[in-house]
């Protein structure tokens, strides 16, 4: 009678696991279909490879980008999984035509997928996808050089962005994945299609800022923006502080994607982005000229620009520009917005940086232009607000709560408890926790008569308070005193 009892519980155990595995499979597959990769079926067939037996859970093929994919939804013998995956993808790298001759056996039918470009051209990236997250050392990534890591946030992020902008998320996979455009399709000898030339609208007008920063307004048509356009969402997959943008929203982009199908015209108010380096003048007469070597100009004068996907940073009007996204339907609406992704050229202001500013420095001034246009429009959420002043200042009091919250929910009882994505849904919020609480704790200036964490810290302080020579040695400190709260 036990014995019975025991089977089937383990039994009802084993259908929940197998069906919450076929859920976690569907939503890999989901994303990555949706993004424009061809679906190779591969799990469940064993191949020989080299000297190894391998099992793919899934294959996704863009072109010669060949994702080999293993989902996980335990984390129990988590490192040894990973491990034999990481050993298996080196294997496939080490014998890829034989790779390709058992894929030819397996899937004839996809024959031209596998054979359409020669071995040495096939990027294999090896993806681990777990449903929980995976704890990793600072030196795993050496360790398991094989794989990329896709952590519960990053596939919540994807999963969010294809279900907005279709096939045109592909690019924001690509960003993750440190994919360039040299690295996808056939090798090109030709520079004719490596630039972009957009019409100057105010010739004369260079608008002067502080720090050498140009401000140049052009025309642009909607398709090379989209293809060449990206965002710091702070919602994405990085940890870096420098993210300051909200999440798009489908609401907003079916609603101007349904304006721009009615109305098959552009909206008026202008675009702003960061353009990259490397950006050119070619003015009436041929000549191309460094902004930088422009005091005014006369007639007919373009802006020339790199066509590199994720090169031009867009600071606001991120819907205007993703509502033209390539759907991959049939249907009405996107047949007549694919007409509209050539013809209509949208206002784009652009500020040009010099070569040498840092990042950093970039960022914060892209934060503020982006908060000075949108404190009056929609409520910018507390989050995003915390994320710009953390920008702005690093060594804040709000900015020293933030990064104790992540160290937290990096380790230790509040692992993975706190909301730090829009996408993280019914965890620990964490703006009014650090508004109202942590960062009386943590800060690096305590009121008269007060003292703080700061006080026991036996850091350099005054190197940690010189926020005007703030640089990857003062980050490591910050890190470095968050850890010193937690221990």
């Amino acid at each position: 009678m036990g014995n019975s009892k025991t089977k089937k519980a383990i039994s009802s155990e084993n259908k929940k696991l197998n069906k919450e595995k076929a859920a976690f499979k569907r939503r890999v597959y989901n994303v990555f279909s949706g993004a424009g990769f061809t679906y190779i079926p591969t799990n469940d067939k064993e191949m020989h490879i080299g000297l190894r037996r391998i099992e793919i859970d899934s294959m996704f093929v863009y072109k010669n980008i060949w994702l080999v994919c293993e989902d996980t939804v335990t984390s129990t013998g988590i490192r040894d999984h990973i491990r034999t995956k990481n050993e298996a993808v080196g294997e496939i790298k080490n014998n890829l035509p034989q790779f390709v001759n058992t894929l030819v056996a397996l899937f004839p039918d996809k024959e031209s997928l596998f054979t359409e470009y020669s071995t040495d051209r096939i990027k294999i990236i090896g993806l681990y996808i777990s449903k929980r997250e995976v704890p990793l050392a600072s030196d795993d990534g050496k360790l398991f050089n094989n794989l990329t890591f896709v952590q519960p946030k990053t596939l919540n992020y994807f999963q969010w962005i294809v279900s907005c902008i279709k096939l045109s998320a592909r690019n924001e996979i690509f960003r993750f994945l440190e994919i360039e455009d040299k690295d996808v399709g056939l090798i090109s000898s030709s520079s004719e299609n490596s630039t972009i030339s957009a019409p100057i609208i105010y010739p004369k007008a260079f608008t002067g800022n502080k720090d050498g920063i140009r401000v140049v307004s052009f025309m642009m048509c909607a398709e090379d923006l989209l293809n060449t356009c990206y965002v710091l969402r702070k919602d994405n997959w990085s940890e870096s502080i420098w993210l300051y943008q909200r999440l798009i929203e489908k609401s907003k982009i079916k609603s101007i994607r349904d304006f721009l199908e009615k109305k098959g015209e552009a909206f008026y108010n202008n675009i702003i982005v960061a353009l990259p380096n490397g950006v050119v003048v070619k003015d009436a007469a041929g000549n191309y000229k460094k902004i930088d070597e422009i005091s005014g100009l006369e007639g007919d004068c373009k802006l020339i620009l790199p066509k590199k996907m994720n090169s031009i940073c867009i600071i606001d009007g991120q819907h205007r520009i993703y509502a033209h996204y390539e759907s991959g339907s049939n249907s009405k609406q996107e047949k007549e917005i694919t007409k509209l992704r050539k013809q209509l050229h949208l206002l784009v202001t652009g500020l040009v940086f010099p070569e040498n500013m840092p990042n950093a420095d970039r960022v914060r001034i892209q934060s503020e232009i982006f908060l000075d246009i949108n404190m009056n429009a929609k409520s910018v959420p507390q989050n995003v607000l915390l994320q710009i002043k953390r920008i702005g200042d690093p060594i804040s009091d709000e900015s020293l709560a933030q990064f104790v919250v992540e160290k937290l929910n990096k380790e230790g009882i509040f692992q993975n408890l706190f909301q730090m994505s829009s996408l993280d849904n019914g965890k620990i919020k964490t703006a009014s926790i650090v508004r109202f609480a942590l960062k009386y704790l943590v800060t690096a200036s305590p009121a008269e008569e007060k003292q703080s964490l700061f006080t026991y810290w036996n850091g350099d302080k005054t190197a940690f308070n010189n926020k005007d020579e703030f640089s990857p040695t003062i980050m490591r400190s910050i890190e470095a005193q968050a850890q010193g709260y937690l221990s």
